[in-house]
């Protein structure tokens, strides 16, 4: 039977049934429509500027609520010189766990009403990433993966976006220490399908090779520039898919790069299918792609170059340190591009066949 003809007929079924979600709100959002979703978005994900903003709150309280289904909890958001009611709650798998992280992952509630002046307006809700403990080193693995976020987003606009802040957390506990961090936000699923007019496919088990060949190959590169195993297309880890309209083969997106071997955090490790000691040593975890295609896809990756190179050095709060470590391992791979036996080797003679 013909698998192409399959995928093709589950897309069309499954693009009729779904369902973006739009964004709650009062009579005043109602009103705005059309104008506060480009307010939306040129104020939050158009703007590279740090956001400096504080949440106070019973923070022993949210810490203690990590299961699946943990709940929202009161909190109050200053920023701008405006103070807001909020909700948070944990979110993530691995980054959730007490044993994994004493600092998990969020979930950002808004009162819709309240955010009409602030720089949230018009959202429900969004994730909020945030360092895994209270350290310098955690700190630095955020910005790292803030930085893979930012690449992806100079190669293809098929990409989560995303929004540095510094934020202070005040405990309702006085005696507790106020924690100040880097951390970042991240474009919500329903404003990317927006952003480049599809909508969200929950449908696992596509192969990778019946979705967009250009866009795939393209995120599979990125992948192993920035050491990432801890993804697949066809069980939706790490991967979101996005429909375009019924005719077109779906969009492979990437995101959670905090297991890439750029970002180096003490408790990644590997992919269980491939037999390497460390994530810092890359291997290509995409599917085979012919010399004369690959080359265009990495022609992409050498036109970026410049912009990356530059990107790395501008992200606020990355010490020199981690730059230049980053510069020596992006090195490595540009290197690579420069000898046809290397790509040979690397990307197809290791890529996946099956």
């Amino acid at each position: 039977m013909n698998y192409l003809f399959i995928v093709s007929s589950l897309i069309v079924l499954f693009y009729s049934g779904i369902e973006v979600q739009k964004i709650d709100g009062d009579s005043l959002i109602e009103e705005l429509k059309g104008t506060h979703k480009k307010f939306i978005v040129k104020n939050l994900f158009d703007e590279d500027s740090v956001l400096k903003l504080s949440i106070k709150c019973d923070f022993n309280e949210i810490l203690n609520d990590r299961s699946e289904e943990s709940s929202y909890h009161d909190a109050l958001m200053e920023i701008d010189s405006g103070l807001y009611s909020i909700r948070i709650k944990t979110r993530g798998i691995f980054r959730r766990k007490k044993d994994n992280c004493s600092l998990p992952p969020l979930w950002v509630k808004f009162e819709t009403s309240e955010m009409i002046s602030s720089v949230f307006s018009g959202y429900k809700k969004i994730k909020l990433v945030t360092p895994c403990g209270n350290t310098n080193l955690y700190e630095q693995n955020v910005l790292k993966e803030y930085l893979i976020y930012k690449i992806y987003n100079l190669l293809t606009d098929y990409s989560f976006r995303v929004r540095l802040a510094k934020m202070s957390i005040v405990d309702l506990d006085k005696d507790r220490k106020p924690i100040n961090r880097y951390v970042f936000f991240i474009e919500p699923m329903d404003d990317l399908c927006n952003r480049v007019n599809g909508k969200n496919l929950k449908v696992k088990n596509i192969h990778p090779n019946f979705t967009d060949k250009r866009l795939v190959s393209l995120m599979s590169v990125f992948q192993y520039m920035v050491g990432n195993t801890d993804w697949s297309v066809k069980a939706l880890h790490n991967i979101k898919l996005i429909v375009r309209d019924s005719l077109q083969k779906p969009v492979a997106i990437p995101y959670d790069f905090d297991y890439a071997g750029l970002v180096n955090a003490s408790y990644a490790v590997p992919a269980s299918h491939f037999d390497i000691p460390s994530v810092r040593q890359r291997i290509y975890n995409g599917y085979y792609k012919p010399m004369d295609e690959l080359q265009k896809t990495l022609n992409i990756f050498r036109s970026k170059k410049t912009d990356i190179y530059r990107l790395v050095h501008s992200v606020k709060g990355l010490q020199k340190k981690y730059i230049d470590e980053t510069i020596k391992y992006f090195d490595q791979f540009y290197k690579m591009l420069d000898h046809t036996k290397r790509i040979q080797y690397e990307l197809i003679d290791k890529s996946r066949k099956e």
